[in-house]
């Protein structure tokens, strides 16, 4: 994008970027289609910027694949994507304020009903134009959504609201990924819940329970709906649990600024946290916690340069981070540094990072900073096109 001066903005900043291969992407939705019923419906969760990837260029590209349904956390995304030219339903998780019901109705955006009391001030905003939502339940996570022993009640109550469409009804696994036997637990409670809804005739249309994780462990969730996120950027919510054919779309990397050697017992990064135990060529990366290279893998991960791995030394700086280069004589300035990512005979994922930071890929994947910039791989001849389009509009 050119400024008023004619000077193209994004140019001159580090050299820091994360790829985002959309080719991935949509082989990643076909698994996910695999891996269900061809009668249930998937809910693409592209919620807080498609978990890093770029909501508009992710649901894009979905949509090309036959995705119908996208999850969003706010308003604001779902009205982004209106924007950006996607025709799919949209359920928003999230809370949206009074002032946006008008807009969600205007665009087709179907809300979440968390507890009754929203109901009624979503109604009320609505000024008797029709609105369509789905009630969240919750089965044992204990965060938002009505208790399941009242949510049949609560489902009578907003059956008699007028101007009210109850779509939808859904819950949410809080350790599908590591305790079947409460997953188990809160599926039977739900299930309970949809067959006396269903007695009574007031069973809402579409029932969703499974996240990417209740999708490979609790086979019996499917039911109308399921909501995989993780999963569609190529990347298991299991530990050591690949799937066949899912391959991540994100790959960060960086490239060497300077080099410089150092004697042994030399002090590397604030609070001299390592020293050099011998002569050492010391690499600097302009990449840090503040582009979401977390502080936690000071003196634990490592890099990928010409296919051989590089450890990091020293604490993570907010935009520097210090490598060992000794066992890559031929390592020079301007050299491509794999931050996470893969080569023919290497790789670092997401998970890998987390693991080593004491977190999980999802936070590795969101908190990618916003002054690294994104570049998209899609069919030949369009990546130019599309990495041009989403630095214009800040993605």
């Amino acid at each position: 994008m050119k400024n008023d001066s004619g000077i193209k903005t994004g140019q001159f900043g580090r050299p820091t970027w994360v790829e985002i291969d959309l080719g991935r992407i949509r082989d990643n939705y076909q698994v996910v289609r695999g891996l269900v019923p061809s009668t249930t419906k998937i809910l693409c969760v592209v919620k807080d910027d498609a978990y890093g990837h770029g909501s508009v260029a992710v649901a894009r590209v979905l949509q090309e694949e036959g995705a119908q349904w996208f999850a969003l956390a706010t308003l604001d995304e779902a009205l982004e994507l209106r924007e950006a030219g996607i025709k799919g339903r949209m359920l928003v998780f999230g809370s949206v304020p009074v002032m946006g019901v008008p807009e969600a109705i205007a665009q087709n955006i179907t809300l979440t009903i968390p507890h009754e009391d929203v109901a009624h001030e979503l109604i009320e905003a609505a000024s008797g134009k029709g609105l369509t939502v789905h009630l969240k339940v919750d089965t044992g996570m204990g965060r938002a959504g009505v208790l399941a022993e009242s949510a049949l009640e609560v489902l009578h109550h907003l059956n008699g609201l007028r101007g009210l469409n109850v779509e939808g009804i859904y819950s949410h696994f809080s350790c599908a990924d590591s305790d079947e036997s409460y997953s188990s637990m809160q599926l039977r409670r739900f299930e309970k819940l949809l067959h006396q809804s269903a007695v009574e005739g007031i069973r809402p249309a579409i029932a969703h329970f499974s996240n990417s994780a209740g999708i490979l462990t609790m086979k019996t969730a499917m039911l109308d709906a399921v909501r995989p996120g993780l999963l569609l950027y190529g990347l298991s919510p299991i530990e050591g649990v690949p799937i066949n054919g899912l391959r991540p779309a994100m790959s960060m990397k960086t490239r060497i600024v300077s080099l410089k050697q150092v004697p042994a017992g030399y002090g590397i990064g604030y609070g001299r946290s390592y020293l050099t135990y011998k002569t050492t060529v010391v690499g600097i990366l302009p990449v840090g916690y503040a582009d979401g290279y977390s502080r936690m893998l000071s003196n634990k991960a490592s890099v990928l340069i010409h296919g051989k791995r590089a450890p990091v030394i020293g604490r993570i700086g907010m935009d520097q981070t210090t490598i060992d280069l000794s066992d890559i004589p031929d390592a020079k300035v301007g050299d491509e540094v794999i931050l996470m990512g893969e080569t023919a005979n290497q790789r670092i994922t997401a998970g890998d990072l987390g693991s080593l930071a004491q977190s999980i890929s999802y936070e590795v994947l969101t908190t990618v900073g916003k002054l690294v910039r994104r570049e998209y791989r899609d069919q030949a001849g369009r990546d130019a096109e599309l990495s041009e389009m989403f630095l214009t509009s800040g993605r």
